[in-house]
């Protein structure tokens, strides 16, 4: 008897070209085991979750960016782990696969492509954590007090995903899984990345600084403007040393991962 729980996944896509190469060749997703549900034109992420959160009678609703390739049985796993979690904080708020906690330490691991290796902290079990990449999260069907619908675009609400769960008393957390994040290089941390960092820095001013996946978040974002003009010389002088980019196949980096 299968007693998996229940998943749908939900994607916002703006290249379908990206969407099949990567999610909807997952093989559990390609086979339709799992639903997929794709959101075009969204104006936020937020909305995206919210909607699928809505619409989903029980189990879980995996968010997951377009670029993200999830090996053959990754559900299975993702069912285990999140049974692991529940038995450990049946209150959890958000789980996902890499975040940061309050001092700044890596939990959780990613392969990233625009780096052309694994990044992040090999973890054993649930890790709390107070942000987490929004490249893949997990939340329960229907828990929609966590959801902003102000937040900005696509950035930072894996932070705000978690910070208005502790705001309840509820606790967010990284979780060993093995996925393919085929990223490309980060190219500016201009446009809606300044605008959703601004509007994070409002909203939290009280609980400043917080940590984050890239840029913390401070009353003076010092650090973000450093960080924009880096991102700005690495994309013209540094280009990557690795073998990697948007021309290989995830499917090929699952394996030599031994993910499958």
């Amino acid at each position: 008897m299968n007693t998996a729980p229940p998943f749908v996944v939900v994607a916002p896509v703006n290249d379908d070209e990206t969407l099949a190469r990567c999610l909807a060749a997952s093989p559990d997703l390609s086979s339709e085991r799992i639903p997929l549900r794709v959101i075009r034109g969204a104006r936020s992420a937020n909305g995206v979750i919210a909607d699928a959160l809505w619409a989903a009678t029980d189990g879980f609703v995996v968010y997951a960016h377009q670029d993200v390739y999830l090996p053959r049985g990754f559900f299975s796993t993702l069912a285990e782990r999140l049974a692991t979690l529940d038995r450990l904080d049946p209150a959890w708020a958000v789980a996902g696969a890499i975040g940061r906690d309050a001092a700044r330490v890596t939990h959780g691991t990613v392969w990233s492509t625009d780096r052309g290796r694994v990044v992040g902290e090999r973890i054993t079990g649930p890790a709390p954590v107070e942000c987490l990449d929004e490249c893949l999260l997990i939340l329960r069907a229907g828990d929609l007090s966590l959801v902003d619908l102000d937040v900005p675009g696509f950035h930072l609400y894996g932070v705000d995903l978690v910070q208005m769960g502790r705001l309840q008393g509820r606790r967010s957390y990284a979780l060993p899984l093995q996925i393919v994040h085929h990223a490309k290089p980060i190219t500016s941390l201009g446009g809606g990345y300044a605008r959703a960092h601004r509007y994070m820095r409002l909203k939290w001013r009280a609980r400043l600084p917080m940590t984050t996946l890239i840029t913390p978040l401070e009353r003076v974002p010092w650090k973000l403007w450093k960080m924009r003009a880096g991102a700005r010389l690495r994309t013209r002088f540094s280009p990557a040393r690795h073998g990697y980019g948007q021309e290989t196949d995830p499917r090929r980096i699952a394996r030599e991962l031994r993910y499958e």
